[in-house]
């Protein structure tokens, strides 16, 4: 019994010291290292690699400390290199501590850099242990990855996790293409796609900038690892649509009984398939959307609870959809020739002697392919009323 007694002492002795010295092993990182939050690349008008770090002040992350309540909880700090590798490294001569990688959830590209090809900033995540390679990608339209991190919020200490606030939010309602590196770079290796990655863009220029005054609504288009073009927020959608992202959507249709009034039609749920067969020789692409959705506001009058009414209300829909898709693809298909879609990565994975064949050419037939389109929406309730309450 008092050799047990002993053991016991010693583990709880054991287990005790290894809390006192951790506790003050993680005291001295906060104050040895920078920890990262995001991070920002972009090229230079010399054709240098700028690298920008968003970084948590030390007093932030200490539990039980504050800042004064003017001070910002963090810094931006940037620098310049031939390459990345080199921009990261010059960091440690701006930043009083070594910058550390593993908290970086969030990697923003400027518009000019990825036109040149975005697999530069993915290898250096990708051969650096301390990132994460699920971390967000983003695509800074029309400024530089520089300017967005350096925007403040006034809903988040840290601006970027306002950013992925927002993505996430965006993405619940098929406003964007949310994406992690390791999905762009198994896209960049895989046959028959390219990237689509998310987009964030300057609404308002000030010279305070803040997150509230940018829009994440668009996605930016890849033909292999270098930037092409944009979709617009519908196009988006209808993207999310054909990719089987799309679990809550808003669709405003007519109202059937009152011109000039509109029904908002929310999707719940939806199942996007694509397929490319060979039939005698030829190809044959095509688009297949399920969807179910409620009545979820009505302006005017009418009773819409009826069985034509809620046929005319799906029809609206399907089409309004049919329109978005139809877009999407006008603009993939004839201006980027781009396969954003996975057209391509289905020909080669289910008929790969016929994909060994065209491959070189894919952009060209993708192009010129016809592509069938089928949508079915069904609405099925109008909330907790049926026909909405009327004034007196």
């Amino acid at each position: 019994m008092v050799k047990i007694n002993k053991i016991l002492i010693l583990l709880l002795m054991i287990i005790f010291n290894v809390v006192i010295f951790t506790a003050c092993w993680d005291n001295k990182d906060l104050t040895e290292k920078a920890f990262v939050t995001a991070v920002g690349v972009d090229r230079t008008a010399e054709g240098k690699v700028q690298l920008t770090l968003q970084i948590v002040k030390p007093t932030v992350m200490k539990a039980g400390e504050q800042g004064t309540p003017e001070e910002e909880a963090f810094w931006v700090f940037t620098t310049v290199g031939d390459t990345i590798f080199e921009a990261a490294k010059n960091q440690m001569t701006a930043v009083n501590r070594k910058p550390f990688y593993n908290h970086a959830d969030l990697m923003v590209i400027g518009e000019e850099f990825a036109r040149d090809g975005i697999m530069e900033a993915l290898d250096f995540w990708e051969r650096n242990h301390e990132p994460r390679l699920g971390s967000d990608i983003i695509i800074a339209k029309g400024t530089t990855a520089e300017e967005i991190l350096k925007a403040k919020s006034d809903m988040e200490k840290i601006p970027s996790l306002h950013i992925k606030s927002i993505l996430k939010n965006s993405k619940e309602l098929a406003k964007v293409k949310k994406v992690t590196i390791i999905d762009v770079l198994r896209w960049l290796i895989q046959p028959g796609v390219s990237p689509a990655i998310g987009a964030i863009e300057v609404v308002e220029k000030e010279d305070l900038q803040k997150i509230e005054d940018m829009k994440i609504d668009s996605t930016a288009v890849f033909k292999g690892d270098e930037l092409v073009g944009w979709l617009n927020a519908a196009q988006t959608r209808g993207l999310l649509f054909i990719q089987n992202e799309v679990r809550n959507a808003i669709y405003n249709v007519d109202n059937p009984f009152n011109k000039n009034k509109k029904v908002a039609i929310e999707i719940l749920d939806s199942n996007g398939k694509i397929d490319a067969q060979i039939v005698e020789g030829k190809l044959i692409l095509s688009i297949k959307i399920d969807a179910v959705g409620n009545i979820a506001d009505q302006q005017g009058k009418g009773d819409l609870t009826t069985k034509e009414t809620f046929k005319k209300l799906s029809r609206d829909v399907e089409n309004a959809i049919k329109t978005d898709i139809k877009d999407v693809l006008s603009i993939a298909q004839k201006e980027y020739k781009s396969d954003i879609f996975g057209f391509g990565e289905i020909m080669y994975r289910r008929h790969f002697e016929y994909w060994k064949q065209i491959k070189d050419d894919w952009a060209d037939i993708f192009s010129d392919a016809s592509i069938e389109i089928d949508v079915n929406v069904k609405i099925r309730g109008t909330g907790i009323i049926g026909k909405p309450s009327e004034v007196r």
